[in-house]
């Protein structure tokens, strides 16, 4: 099982849904640096959700960090933190009985019936948390050099919100940066709750996208071919739960388009930097920063876990069973994964940026 990312700045995660606790440990995080736990613990309790069709298992997060940080500060070593599981050793999986668009039976296949499936085992979004705190960390380290990341819902179902510009004010960052349910447009925001409060009243769920931009990220950051900023941050959002497609720029939308309606030419900017007039690519060439605000989008299925009956396969019995899951399901995991994409995101960043700062 691979649960290490990172090559100059490397995360591990580990534990499981239902076991005694989960954590993370961050290597080669910069000495010296105050660790905001201000922003860690808004962080954390956006991740939870805090509307109706949110809420799903609550646990009091009371993170422990238990090396790495000394006084406060970072002092150089491994940071690891861990997050006791209030619900420890409930047994949920009935034995060969899978969830329908879940991982139960690929990880019985790979790991030969060994796996920890209760709750998702290791594959839950219960292990966002650590990453969560860790990825905040990074966030913050980023804004001190004047790199910002911050995500907004892009989408809920059929209901869009307004695209990131190419000129993105400190204002709205800290505004969705705080926000439960983070829109650029108010008016969306409320239709989204209406949505989302119909699809939970019918035990349903929906998917949707986040969009995420890292303003003020200097041009010439990224290694092609193979370790790309765009492949680095890919692999980490991949990392997450129901995460199923990854965009920059105009993303999937360039299968449709003529070169010559998506370019982007250079110009100079207001103060004569070099900047380019559209950001169609989002931010990066060849892999590449070129200055512009870096543009992400992350869909999300919707979640497998639904009130409605369902059915599978009983592989004891050998025949097609209904199965109901048990439980106050989320209705729709964008919400609470908006932090966990900027989280992911800035994990990626920070990496790129320490490796780019030793050879500039």
């Amino acid at each position: 099982m691979s649960s290490v990312w990172g090559k100059n700045l490397q995360i591990s995660l580990f534990g499981e849904s239902h076991g005694q606790m989960v954590g993370g440990t961050l290597h080669n995080f910069p000495a010296g640096i105050p660790v905001n736990m201000d922003r860690i613990k808004l962080a954390l309790k956006l991740r939870q959700g805090s509307n109706n069709f949110n809420k799903a298992r609550k646990e009091e997060e009371r993170p422990k960090i238990v090396s790495g940080v000394t006084n406060g500060v970072t002092n150089g070593a491994p940071i690891t933190v861990l997050f006791p599981n209030k619900d420890y050793n409930v047994t949920e999986f009935v034995k060969g009985i899978p969830r329908p668009s879940q991982a139960d039976y690929a990880a019985e296949m790979r790991y030969k019936g060994a796996a920890d499936l209760n709750g998702g085992g290791h594959r839950s979004g219960r292990v966002t948390a650590p990453l969560v705190f860790l990825g905040t960390m990074c966030a913050d380290y980023l804004a001190s050099k004047g790199i910002e990341v911050v995500s907004h819902i892009r989408c809920i179902g059929d209901i869009y919100d307004e695209k990131f510009g190419a000129e993105i004010p400190p204002l709205l960052i800290e505004r969705l940066n705080s926000s439960p349910l983070a829109t650029i447009s108010p008016d969306i925001r409320k239709k989204m709750v209406s949505l989302l409060m119909g699809i939970k009243a019918t035990g349903n769920s929906v998917g949707g996208s986040v969009e995420t931009a890292v303003v003020g990220m200097p041009a010439g950051f990224g290694s092609p071919i193979f370790d790309n900023l765009e492949s680095k941050i890919a692999s980490i959002l991949f990392a997450i739960p129901a995460v199923k497609a990854v965009g920059f720029g105009l993303g999937h939308m360039f299968s449709h388009a003529l070169g010559s309606d998506v370019s982007d030419p250079f110009v100079a900017g207001p103060g004569g930097e070099v900047r380019t007039a559209t950001n169609y690519n989002g931010g990066l060439n060849g892999g590449m920063t070129n200055g512009m605000p870096i543009i992400i989008t992350t869909d999300f299925k919707p979640t497998p876990s639904i009130s409605q009956p369902l059915k599978t396969m009983d592989f004891i019995k050998n025949r097609i069973v209904d199965i109901s899951i048990k439980g106050d399901h989320v209705a729709c995991l964008v919400p609470r994964s908006n932090i966990v994409v900027t989280s992911a995101v800035a994990v990626a960043v920070l990496d790129a940026y320490l490796e780019g700062v030793g050879y500039r």
